[in-house]
């Protein structure tokens, strides 16, 4: 995509300082495996190259607060996402500069520009993909809201789609993930990679859109942080859950405000998100770990099987008897 980074008072691109893999498949899908530790900075960075777009993920650790200079080559729609870390960056083609914290993700244009990327945290985590403007505007709704980003990518004119950043919600996590862990090769993965970037670009569009209407947008860093730090110890303790007053405790806040606040930023109740995560977690153990229902149900923390198997359906639409006989289809899942 034609992007450089270097320090302010060096032309040396960062990531020429360590070093770099390549691979291509069969499929004909790129990948590019960066490495790099200079003045302080050291981290890693993937890159994978579709047709249409590229994806993106790595991070960094830092000594301290550092900002690098970039060159950005050819135009290209981006869905960024910051899993961990807080940065501020400036455009030469943008009229205000952009932050982005812990949690937190929105879609972007730009072309041909030039600017400052600063990283202000110790530890860096960001996941991206760079979209072909054409392949993009394909699938964008017709809508007030996304007819103005549209209108931006026409006129070559950097902009965001939102002024406002989104909280990263469990299914994007997930979605993130399946990414990252990719067991498919070839050509099978390369058509998994085109319908999980879909997937995940049809729930940013639906957050944007549906939380724009409900003027429900989360700005505040600090009630992100404590709703990102509660849904990760709800994710470590499934099979041992706190209490809604315990969990409000360990991370800073009362239950009410918990309740109120895990549901505006996740679009999900604490319940609503354990039960989610526990029936995707048995759906794998019962696919992958071929585990029987009853070892399932008790990993899961049902006491009854038949209880667990009720739930199961009515989080999936089918029994758990159907993966362990074989009836399931691709339809299903």
């Amino acid at each position: 995509m034609g992007l450089k980074l270097h320090y302010k008072d060096l032309e040396e691109i960062t990531f020429n300082s360590g070093n770099v893999n390549y691979l291509i498949d069969i499929a004909g899908t790129k990948e590019y495996d960066h490495s790099f530790e200079y003045r302080g900075v050291k981290g890693s960075f993937k890159e994978i190259v579709l047709e249409n777009f590229r994806i993106g993920y790595g991070c960094s650790y830092l000594d301290k607060k550092t900002t690098l200079l970039f060159d950005f080559e050819n135009e290209t729609v981006e869905m960024h996402f910051s899993l961990n870390g807080d940065t501020k960056t400036s455009m030469d083609s943008m009229h205000r500069d952009f932050s982005f914290c812990s949690n937190e993700h929105n879609i972007f244009y730009c072309s041909n520009s030039r600017g400052s990327f600063q990283m202000c945290s110790k530890h860096s985590h960001i996941f991206e993909v760079n979209l072909n403007p054409d392949f993009f505007t394909k699938y964008l709704p017709k809508d007030e809201m996304f007819d103005s980003f549209k209108e931006l990518i026409k006129n070559h004119q950097a902009g965001f789609m939102s002024n406002h950043n989104y909280p990263i919600t469990p299914e994007m996590h997930f979605i993130i993930r399946e990414i990252i862990k990719c067991q498919w090769k070839g050509h099978y993965r390369k058509l998994f990679l085109e319908a999980k970037v879909l997937e995940l670009l049809m729930l940013q569009m639906k957050q944007i859109q549906e939380m724009s209407e409900r003027g429900t947008i989360v700005t505040d860093p600090v009630d992100i942080e404590r709703m990102t730090v509660a849904k990760e110890v709800i994710t470590n303790r499934l099979s041992d859950p706190l209490t809604l007053s315990d969990l409000a405790k360990q991370v800073g806040t009362n239950e009410c405000a918990l309740k109120k606040g895990f549901k505006k930023v996740f679009g999900t109740t604490v319940f609503g998100y354990i039960q989610d995560a526990k029936m995707n977690n048995a759906k794998k153990l019962l696919l992958e770990q071929k585990m029987s229902i009853n070892q399932v149900a008790d990993i899961t923390g049902y006491k009854n099987p038949q209880h667990f198997s009720t739930a199961f359906k009515k989080k999936f639409g089918i029994p758990p008897s159907y993966l362990k006989e074989g009836k399931c289809t691709s339809k299903v899942f």
